[in-house]
Protein backbone atom coordinates (compact mmCIF):
# COMPACT_ATOMS: atom_id res chain seq x y z
CA UNK A 1 0.00 0.00 0.00
CA UNK A 2 1.26 3.25 -0.91
CA UNK A 3 1.84 6.23 1.63
CA UNK A 4 -0.80 9.09 -0.21
CA UNK A 5 -4.41 9.20 -0.28
CA UNK A 6 -6.08 11.10 -3.00
CA UNK A 7 -9.11 12.95 -2.01
CA UNK A 8 -11.65 15.71 -3.14
CA UNK A 9 -11.50 19.01 -2.32
CA UNK A 10 -13.13 22.01 -3.95
CA UNK A 11 -14.33 19.46 -6.63
CA UNK A 12 -10.34 19.01 -7.25
CA UNK A 13 -8.81 15.97 -6.33
CA UNK A 14 -5.79 16.72 -4.30
CA UNK A 15 -3.40 13.63 -3.05
CA UNK A 16 -3.10 13.73 1.09
CA UNK A 17 0.76 12.02 2.29
CA UNK A 18 1.59 10.85 5.78
CA UNK A 19 3.19 13.62 6.40
CA UNK A 20 0.09 15.71 5.99
CA UNK A 21 -1.36 13.45 8.04
CA UNK A 22 1.19 13.46 10.49
CA UNK A 23 0.58 17.24 10.63
CA UNK A 24 -2.95 18.67 10.57
CA UNK A 25 -4.78 15.21 12.55
CA UNK A 26 -2.48 12.81 14.13
CA UNK A 27 0.79 14.24 15.04
CA UNK A 28 1.23 11.83 18.32
CA UNK A 29 0.67 8.70 15.63
CA UNK A 30 3.38 6.38 15.73
CA UNK A 31 4.31 5.34 11.80
CA UNK A 32 2.30 1.96 12.59
CA UNK A 33 -0.44 3.97 13.34
CA UNK A 34 -0.70 6.33 10.70
CA UNK A 35 0.09 3.43 7.90
CA UNK A 36 -3.20 1.81 9.69
CA UNK A 37 -5.07 5.19 9.39
CA UNK A 38 -3.99 5.81 5.67
CA UNK A 39 -5.70 2.25 5.09
CA UNK A 40 -8.97 2.56 6.65
CA UNK A 41 -9.18 5.89 4.87
CA UNK A 42 -8.34 4.54 1.34
CA UNK A 43 -10.19 0.96 1.82
CA UNK A 44 -13.30 2.91 2.87
CA UNK A 45 -13.21 6.15 1.08
CA UNK A 46 -13.09 8.39 4.02
CA UNK A 47 -11.70 11.82 4.14
CA UNK A 48 -10.28 12.80 7.04
CA UNK A 49 -10.10 16.47 6.20
CA UNK A 50 -13.69 16.21 5.69
CA UNK A 51 -14.50 14.49 8.82
CA UNK A 52 -15.52 11.70 7.87
CA UNK A 53 -13.07 9.46 9.56
CA UNK A 54 -11.05 10.47 13.13
CA UNK A 55 -7.67 9.54 14.72
CA UNK A 56 -8.21 9.65 18.68
CA UNK A 57 -4.91 8.90 21.01
CA UNK A 58 -4.74 9.39 24.55
CA UNK A 59 -0.79 9.93 25.88
CA UNK A 60 0.99 6.99 24.70
CA UNK A 61 -1.88 4.25 24.89
CA UNK A 62 -2.57 2.86 21.45
CA UNK A 63 -4.64 4.54 18.80
CA UNK A 64 -8.55 4.33 17.85
CA UNK A 65 -10.01 5.24 14.47
CA UNK A 66 -13.45 5.83 14.80
CA UNK A 67 -16.63 7.48 12.53
CA UNK A 68 -19.82 8.83 13.28
CA UNK A 69 -22.80 6.91 12.88
CA UNK A 70 -24.21 8.74 9.85
CA UNK A 71 -21.10 6.93 7.72
CA UNK A 72 -22.84 3.67 8.38
CA UNK A 73 -26.00 5.53 6.87
CA UNK A 74 -24.47 7.12 3.65
CA UNK A 75 -22.70 4.16 2.66
CA UNK A 76 -25.66 1.63 2.88
CA UNK A 77 -27.50 4.05 0.70
CA UNK A 78 -25.02 4.41 -1.98
CA UNK A 79 -25.04 0.76 -2.14
CA UNK A 80 -28.16 0.92 -4.25
CA UNK A 81 -29.45 -2.31 -1.95
CA UNK A 82 -30.79 -0.36 0.58
CA UNK A 83 -34.90 -0.84 0.90
CA UNK A 84 -35.35 0.93 4.40
CA UNK A 85 -35.00 0.16 8.07
CA UNK A 86 -36.28 1.09 11.46
CA UNK A 87 -35.18 1.30 15.23
CA UNK A 88 -37.21 1.07 18.51
CA UNK A 89 -36.24 0.71 22.34
CA UNK A 90 -37.99 -2.91 24.14
CA UNK A 91 -38.16 -3.40 27.78
CA UNK A 92 -37.70 0.69 28.35
CA UNK A 93 -36.40 1.46 31.99
CA UNK A 94 -35.84 -2.25 32.79
CA UNK A 95 -32.35 -4.39 33.28
CA UNK A 96 -33.41 -6.06 29.90
CA UNK A 97 -33.54 -2.38 28.26
CA UNK A 98 -32.39 -3.16 24.16
CA UNK A 99 -32.56 -1.28 20.53
CA UNK A 100 -33.67 -3.56 17.63
CA UNK A 101 -32.64 -2.79 14.79
CA UNK A 102 -34.48 -4.17 11.24
CA UNK A 103 -32.73 -3.62 7.79
CA UNK A 104 -34.45 -4.53 4.22
CA UNK A 105 -32.85 -5.11 1.69
CA UNK A 106 -33.81 -4.96 -2.08
CA UNK A 107 -31.54 -8.25 -2.95
CA UNK A 108 -32.96 -10.60 0.01
CA UNK A 109 -36.34 -11.52 1.07
CA UNK A 110 -36.36 -11.26 5.03
CA UNK A 111 -34.51 -8.21 6.75
CA UNK A 112 -31.72 -8.52 8.84
CA UNK A 113 -32.47 -7.99 12.87
CA UNK A 114 -29.93 -7.08 15.24
CA UNK A 115 -30.64 -5.95 19.27
CA UNK A 116 -28.21 -4.17 21.42
CA UNK A 117 -28.58 -4.43 25.43
CA UNK A 118 -28.23 -0.96 26.96
CA UNK A 119 -26.23 -2.87 30.20
CA UNK A 120 -23.29 -4.27 27.54
CA UNK A 121 -22.70 -0.43 26.51
CA UNK A 122 -23.91 1.96 29.33
CA UNK A 123 -20.61 2.74 31.75
CA UNK A 124 -22.93 5.56 32.98
CA UNK A 125 -21.08 8.57 31.44
CA UNK A 126 -22.42 11.49 30.77
CA UNK A 127 -23.40 10.80 27.59
CA UNK A 128 -25.36 8.23 28.13
CA UNK A 129 -26.85 9.79 30.91
CA UNK A 130 -28.06 12.47 28.60
CA UNK A 131 -29.52 10.65 26.10
CA UNK A 132 -29.61 7.23 26.69
CA UNK A 133 -32.19 6.41 23.73
CA UNK A 134 -30.34 8.15 21.15
CA UNK A 135 -27.02 6.70 22.38
CA UNK A 136 -28.39 2.67 22.28
CA UNK A 137 -29.73 3.25 19.06
CA UNK A 138 -26.89 4.90 17.65
CA UNK A 139 -24.78 1.74 18.77
CA UNK A 140 -27.83 -0.69 17.18
CA UNK A 141 -27.54 1.06 13.82
CA UNK A 142 -23.37 0.51 13.25
CA UNK A 143 -23.84 -2.77 14.16
CA UNK A 144 -26.48 -3.72 12.35
CA UNK A 145 -25.43 -1.80 9.19
CA UNK A 146 -22.28 -3.61 9.61
CA UNK A 147 -24.43 -7.24 9.88
CA UNK A 148 -26.74 -6.63 6.91
CA UNK A 149 -23.76 -4.80 4.45
CA UNK A 150 -20.71 -6.95 5.22
CA UNK A 151 -18.90 -6.68 2.05
CA UNK A 152 -19.64 -2.90 2.00
CA UNK A 153 -19.13 -1.67 6.06
CA UNK A 154 -17.59 -4.80 7.09
CA UNK A 155 -14.44 -3.56 9.03
CA UNK A 156 -15.69 -0.35 9.18
CA UNK A 157 -14.07 1.86 12.03
CA UNK A 158 -16.60 1.68 14.92
CA UNK A 159 -18.34 4.45 16.32
CA UNK A 160 -17.48 6.64 19.55
CA UNK A 161 -20.87 5.32 21.21
CA UNK A 162 -19.52 1.77 20.92
CA UNK A 163 -16.10 2.49 22.53
CA UNK A 164 -14.97 3.34 25.96
CA UNK A 165 -13.91 6.56 27.44
CA UNK A 166 -10.29 6.32 26.76
CA UNK A 167 -10.28 5.17 23.09
CA UNK A 168 -13.42 8.10 21.71
CA UNK A 169 -16.35 6.83 23.80
CA UNK A 170 -16.14 10.53 25.24
CA UNK A 171 -17.88 12.05 22.71
CA UNK A 172 -21.06 11.64 20.67
CA UNK A 173 -21.11 11.07 16.76
CA UNK A 174 -22.63 14.33 16.34
CA UNK A 175 -20.00 16.25 18.19
CA UNK A 176 -17.45 14.99 15.73
CA UNK A 177 -16.67 18.19 14.08
CA UNK A 178 -18.05 18.36 10.20
CA UNK A 179 -15.86 21.19 9.12
CA UNK A 180 -13.14 20.65 6.76
CA UNK A 181 -9.43 20.82 7.79
CA UNK A 182 -7.77 23.65 5.53
CA UNK A 183 -4.67 22.08 3.98
CA UNK A 184 -4.08 24.14 0.72
CA UNK A 185 -0.60 24.82 1.16
CA UNK A 186 0.19 28.68 1.60
CA UNK A 187 2.04 30.41 -0.67
CA UNK A 188 5.58 31.70 0.26
CA UNK A 189 6.48 35.05 -0.25
CA UNK A 190 8.81 34.39 -2.89
CA UNK A 191 6.13 32.51 -4.84
CA UNK A 192 3.32 35.38 -4.64
CA UNK A 193 5.65 37.70 -6.04
CA UNK A 194 6.65 35.24 -8.63
CA UNK A 195 3.13 34.49 -9.47
CA UNK A 196 2.22 38.33 -9.09
CA UNK A 197 5.21 39.65 -11.65
CA UNK A 198 4.28 36.34 -14.23
CA UNK A 199 0.98 37.43 -14.19
CA UNK A 200 1.87 41.31 -15.19
CA UNK A 201 3.37 40.04 -17.89
CA UNK A 202 0.81 38.39 -19.28
CA UNK A 203 -1.77 41.07 -18.65
CA UNK A 204 0.62 43.68 -20.55
CA UNK A 205 1.32 41.37 -23.67
CA UNK A 206 -2.65 41.15 -23.80
CA UNK A 207 -2.76 45.04 -24.04
CA UNK A 208 -0.31 45.51 -26.73
CA UNK A 209 -1.98 42.75 -28.85
CA UNK A 210 -5.41 44.28 -28.27
CA UNK A 211 -3.45 48.02 -29.09
CA UNK A 212 -2.21 46.50 -32.19
CA UNK A 213 -6.17 45.33 -33.16
CA UNK A 214 -7.45 48.72 -32.80
CA UNK A 215 -6.20 49.86 -36.42
CA UNK A 216 -7.77 53.13 -37.36
CA UNK A 217 -8.53 54.13 -33.76
CA UNK A 218 -6.76 57.88 -32.17
CA UNK A 219 -4.95 57.55 -29.36
CA UNK A 220 -8.12 58.98 -27.41
CA UNK A 221 -10.33 56.62 -29.25
CA UNK A 222 -8.55 53.23 -27.98
CA UNK A 223 -7.94 54.74 -24.36
CA UNK A 224 -11.83 55.02 -24.22
CA UNK A 225 -12.86 52.20 -26.24
CA UNK A 226 -10.53 50.03 -23.79
CA UNK A 227 -12.06 51.77 -20.54
CA UNK A 228 -15.56 50.51 -22.31
CA UNK A 229 -14.66 47.32 -22.63
CA UNK A 230 -12.63 46.45 -19.74
CA UNK A 231 -14.43 49.14 -17.13
CA UNK A 232 -12.46 48.43 -14.32
CA UNK A 233 -8.77 46.90 -13.37
CA UNK A 234 -7.71 44.70 -16.08
CA UNK A 235 -7.48 40.91 -15.42
CA UNK A 236 -6.26 38.09 -17.94
CA UNK A 237 -9.44 36.61 -17.95
CA UNK A 238 -11.02 40.39 -19.01
CA UNK A 239 -8.20 40.83 -21.75
CA UNK A 240 -8.30 37.44 -23.18
CA UNK A 241 -12.51 37.93 -23.46
CA UNK A 242 -11.64 41.32 -25.04
CA UNK A 243 -9.69 39.68 -27.88
CA UNK A 244 -12.20 36.78 -28.26
CA UNK A 245 -14.56 39.27 -28.53
CA UNK A 246 -13.14 41.90 -30.07
CA UNK A 247 -15.60 42.31 -33.49
CA UNK A 248 -18.32 42.58 -31.11
CA UNK A 249 -17.22 44.88 -28.61
CA UNK A 250 -16.22 47.11 -31.50
CA UNK A 251 -19.34 46.93 -33.34
CA UNK A 252 -21.33 48.10 -29.17
CA UNK A 253 -18.74 50.94 -28.92
CA UNK A 254 -19.10 52.42 -32.54
CA UNK A 255 -23.27 51.99 -31.90
CA UNK A 256 -22.91 54.13 -28.67
CA UNK A 257 -20.38 56.85 -30.12
CA UNK A 258 -22.76 57.19 -32.89
CA UNK A 259 -26.05 57.29 -30.40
Amino acid sequence: MDKALAVKVEQKEMVITMDDIKKYIAPKATDKELFMFMGISKSYGLNPFKREIHFVKYGDNPASIIVGYEQYLKRADRTGKLDGWSCWIEDSGKPTEKAVIEIRRKDQANPIKWEVFRKEFDKNQSTWKSMPTFMLKKVAIAQGFRLAFPDELGGMPYIPEEMPADKGGSVKSEDLSKEAIDITPEETTLEAEQKTENEAEIIDGLKKTISGMMKGFTKESKVEFFNYVIESEPTVDKLQKFIDRYDEYKDAFMKMKVA
